[in-house]
């Protein structure tokens, strides 16, 4: 999980030397399948041993690989789709699988020292984003009249508002798990920090993504009633005080929240909407085996689906639809459990649970490496008994 916030530290870089972003980008992954291979051969013994579930995991990876590959080569169709990296997304989509394979062989992905490395460096990057923050350019956004800022020629507002997301879920966790004053400070600071990160973004599913994590850990975390009435209570209080809190906004240069309005009030997609009734349309086309994994014509022609859940049945069909949401479904159970025990590893799973949401959003399934990697990640924890959970829950608290 380090990788995800040094990769927008990384990010930086082209900027500052006036380098290729692409020339980076590519040295990352390099350096991250080098370590990946590298903690794989010194675990061959045990490398492609697996129970049950994991091979599920892999045979719907397969079945991607396999559409991806006839997309690519085999069909003639996809060079109707204008796109000229079809070889590098199947590649990437190889890569990621490999990065997972290696997560389960790492006793301390969610130690103290990892969970401080994530939160100190995202917190850097995304201060040096209030320096380096370009405005999107206006071809690459629906609504003209919006104002919305990339973190860097790398990274765009959408991964920005992303990871200012991801600055809010470790935050509060940060803030729950402490008991000294000092801490508490630290995050709360942190956690302004990643809201005024999405505020700068302007991007709107970052907003909806915390609010809906933050209601599945309250529940999973304090039980359904308690966390219920916690997480009502502070949607009313914004509820309350949404007319100050708009002109805070207004005061700040931001209409996020005009555009968070537009969603209840104009039902203001973006013009996702009218990609997912296309991408349905695609789907019912060829139910079975699918069709493609991008988007082949109509709205969104080219693109993937912005919906993690209708591309994998568009691109993979019935045949690898089902076991994938099985395994959602089956890592949202084990995340539930884990959480209501305080395991060690929440804060990687409010991680996981942001890149499930926002799935619904945007994004695409095939390139999302922190997608398949938290899947596999979570499918390797082992829950622990009750009486051991409250040990484990103040591992990073205590040191």
């Amino acid at each position: 999980m380090n990788f995800y916030s040094l990769f927008l530290l990384v990010t930086y870089i082209p900027d500052i030397a006036g380098i290729d972003n692409l020339l980076i980008r590519n040295l990352f992954w390099l350096v991250r399948l080098m370590l990946a291979c590298w903690i794989l051969f010194h675990q061959q013994q045990t490398a492609f041993h697996f129970n049950a579930v994991q091979k599920l995991y892999l045979v719907v990876c397969l079945i991607y690989i396999v559409n991806i590959f006839i997309d690519v080569y085999l069909d003639p169709n996809y060079f109707v789709m204008g796109r000229t990296d079809g070889k590098m997304d199947l590649l990437g989509f190889i890569l990621n699988i490999i990065l997972a394979l290696t997560f389960r062989y790492d006793d301390t992905f969610d130690s103290k020292n990892s969970f401080n490395f994530f939160w100190i460096s995202l917190a850097f990057g995304l201060l040096l984003a209030f320096h380096f923050a370009r405005l999107t350019p206006r071809m690459l956004l629906f609504d003209e009249e919006t104002t919305r800022y990339d973190a860097n020629s790398t990274v765009n507002t959408i991964g920005y508002g992303q990871s200012g997301c991801a600055m809010c879920l470790v935050s509060v966790y940060g803030l729950l798990i402490h008991k000294k004053l000092t801490y508490k400070l630290i995050f709360l600071a942190m956690l302004a920090l990643g809201f005024m990160s999405i505020v700068k973004a302007g991007s709107r599913s970052p907003v909806v993504v915390f609010v809906l994590v933050m209601a599945f850990y309250l529940i999973s975390r304090l039980g359904k009633l308690k966390g219920f009435i916690l997480f009502a209570s502070f949607i009313g209080l914004f509820i309350v005080f949404i007319n100050p809190i708009q002109d805070l906004l207004h005061s700040m240069g931001s209409n996020i929240g005009d555009r968070l309005i537009n969603i209840v009030v104009n039902r203001d997609t973006s013009g996702r909407e009218e990609i997912w009734k296309n991408v349905i349309s695609i789907i019912g086309d060829s139910p079975i085996f699918g069709a493609y994994y991008l988007v082949p014509s109509g709205e969104g022609g080219g693109m993937y689906p912005h919906n993690f859940y209708l591309e994998v049945f568009m691109a993979t069909g019935l045949l690898g639809g089902i076991p994938f949401m099985i395994l959602i479904f089956y890592t949202l159970g084990k995340t539930y459990n884990l959480l209501r025990l305080q395991h060690s590893s929440t804060w990687i799973l409010l991680l996981y649970l942001q890149i499930i949401i926002f799935g619904f959003f945007s994004t695409g399934l095939y390139s999302s490496q922190e997608c398949w990697i938290l899947i596999f990640l979570i499918l390797t924890i082992k829950i622990p008994d009750e009486n051991s959970a409250g040990v484990q829950s103040t591992n990073i608290a205590n040191g």
